[in-house]
C-alpha cells in the first residue's frame, strides 16, 4: 500500500438544516448532493460530507484531548476572523495565534466542533501567497 491520499472530510452534525446554514451560508461550501442522513459538499479542492448524528460536541479544551480539526486556508486570517465574528460565529483566538503552518484562529460550528482558519507563512516567517502579492502592489 502506498501513501494514502485524502479522500474527503466527514463532519458529524445533529441537525443537517442548521449545518447547511453554517457550512454553505457561512463558509461558502457548495452542495453537491443531499439525502435524509447526509449532505455532500465541495470546497476549493476538497470534498466534505455532513453526516447526521445524535448529539453535538464540545469546544472546551479542544486542543487538549484527542480529536481532529479541519484547517481551512485563507489569504487574510484577520479579515476572515472579523467576518466570522460579524456573523455570530465563536472565534477562539484574538489576536490570531502563530503555529508551525502559519497564523491561525480556531472557530466553532453550531454543534461545538472546532475548525481553524490558517494564513500560511513561508519558512522565513513572511506571509505567503496572494496576500503577499497584494501587499506588494
Amino acid at each position: 500500500m502506498g501513501r494514502p491520499r485524502l479522500s474527503g472530510v466527514l463532519v458529524f452534525v445533529p441537525d443537517l438544516e442548521v449545518a447547511l446554514g453554517f457550512y454553505r451560508g457561512v463558509l461558502g461550501l457548495e452542495v453537491r448532493r443531499e439525502s435524509n442522513d447526509h449532505v455532500e459538499m465541495r470546497g476549493d479542492g476538497f470534498d466534505l460530507t455532513l453526516f447526521r448524528c445524535e448529539e453535538g460536541g464540545a469546544a472546551d479544551g479542544y486542543s487538549s484531548r484527542a480529536g481532529s480539526s479541519i484547517a481551512f486556508a485563507v489569504d487574510d486570517v484577520d479579515a476572515e476572523a472579523r467576518r466570522l465574528r460579524g456573523l455570530g460565529v465563536s472565534v477562539l483566538h484574538d489576536p490570531p495565534a502563530r503555529g508551525p503552518i502559519g497564523r491561525y484562529v480556531a472557530f466553532v460550528d453550531p454543534f461545538g466542533t472546532v475548525h481553524e482558519l490558517v494564513e500560511a507563512t513561508s519558512t522565513d516567517g513572511s506571509v505567503s501567497g496572494r496576500r503577499r502579492a497584494a501587499r506588494e502592489s
